[in-house]
C-alpha cells in the first residue's frame, strides 16, 4: 500500500491529536493534497527560505513543521510577500506542508518529554496534565495530554553544574538565569514559551525549570531554593525534531525522513568580556 500525506496525518493524530492544540493555533496540512505521495519528507522547527530551498534541492515532496507557516490570516498570497512567497514556491514546486505545534507540545512523548529525556530525567510525567484545571483547553482532549513535563536528575547537581549540562547538553551559547538551588535534583521542563507554568513546577516541588521566552519580570520568580532558567525557544524545542524523524521512519519504512539541515534560530549571540 502507498503512503500519502493522509496516513502521515493520521499517525499524527494517534501521537498528537489536533484536538490538544490551544485555540489560536493552525496545525495539520497547510499546504498541498491529502492524496499527494511522499516519497521523502523533511523535517524542521521553523520555514524559511532556506528550509524551501532545501526541499527543493532535496526532493522532498512534503515538510513537517513544528512552527506553523500560516498562523494569521492571510490577505494575499504573491512573491511580494513573505509568508505568500513562501507558500507560492512550496505550491510551484508541488511541496505539501504539515504543522504540528501545540498538539505535539501537549503529547505524551512530544517536545517537553523529548527535553526532558535530553537533560538526562527519568521518571518523567506531564507537569501540568490536561483536565487539571480550568485553563485554556477543549473539552475533547486526550488523557494522556498536558503541558510541560517533570522528571528526576539520575544524580543530583549543584546549581553551577547543572546550568553547564543545560547549556552543553543544548548547544547554548549563553543561559538567562534567576535563584538558586544548593542540590537539583528534581527538573521541570517545557520546550519553548513555557513561563505560565512556573507555579505548576514551584508546586510540584521541582529544584529547577527550564524553559523559554522568559520576560524580564519574571525572573523573579527565582528564589533562593528554586532555579528559573531561560535555554532559548529554538534550543529547547529543536530535539523533538529528531524523535519526529525517528517515529515517521519507523512508522513509515518506505519514505524517506531526514532532518533539516538549516538551523532557523535567529537569534544571535555576542559573547563578550564585561571587564
Amino acid at each position: 500500500m502507498k503512503n500519502t500525506n493522509r496516513h502521515i496525518l493520521e499517525f499524527l493524530e494517534e501521537w498528537a491529536p489536533q484536538s490538544t492544540k490551544l485555540e489560536y493555533d493552525n496545525v495539520g496540512l497547510l499546504v498541498g493534497n491529502s492524496e499527494q505521495e511522499p516519497r521523502k519528507v523533511l523535517v524542521t522547527l521553523d520555514v524559511t527560505d532556506e528550509v524551501v530551498e532545501e526541499a527543493i534541492q532535496k526532493q522532498a515532496h512534503l515538510i513537517i513543521a513544528h512552527h506553523p507557516l500560516i498562523f494569521r490570516k492571510l490577505s494575499r498570497i504573491t512573491e511580494d510577500d513573505a509568508v505568500g512567497s513562501l507558500i507560492y514556491r512550496l505550491v510551484k514546486n508541488d511541496i505539501s506542508l504539515i504543522a504540528a505545534h501545540t498538539n505535539l507540545d501537549a503529547a505524551y512523548g512530544g517536545v517537553s518529554f523529548v527535553l526532558a529525556e535530553k537533560l538526562g530525567l527519568r521518571e518523567i510525567e506531564f507537569l501540568k496534565p490536561s483536565g487539571s484545571d480550568n485553563s485554556e483547553r477543549p473539552s475533547n482532549v486526550s488523557e494522556e495530554s498536558g503541558f510541560g513535563a517533570i522528571g528526576t536528575l539520575e544524580q543530583p547537581m549543584a546549581a553551577d553544574v547543572f546550568l553547564r549540562h543545560v547549556a552543553q547538553t543544548l548547544n547554548v551559547r549563553g543561559l538567562r538565569y534567576s535563584g538558586f538551588s544548593d542540590t537539583i535534583s528534581k527538573v521541570a521542563v517545557c520546550g519553548g514559551s513555557g513561563v505560565f507554568l512556573t507555579d505548576e513546577a514551584v508546586k510540584k516541588g521541582a529544584h529547577a525549570y527550564v524553559t523559554a521566552d522568559i520576560k524580564y519580570h519574571e525572573f523573579f520568580y527565582g528564589s533562593s531554593s528554586f532555579l528559573l532558567v531561560d535555554a532559548g525557544h529554538y534550543e529547547s524545542e529543536v530535539p523533538v525534531i529528531g524523535a519526529l524523524c525517528d517515529r515517521l521512519s519507523g512508522r513509515f519504512p518506505d519514505i524517506e525522513v531526514i532532518a533539516s539541515g538549516v538551523n532557523t534560530n535567529p537569534v544571535n549571540y555576542l559573547t563578550v568580556n564585561p571587564n
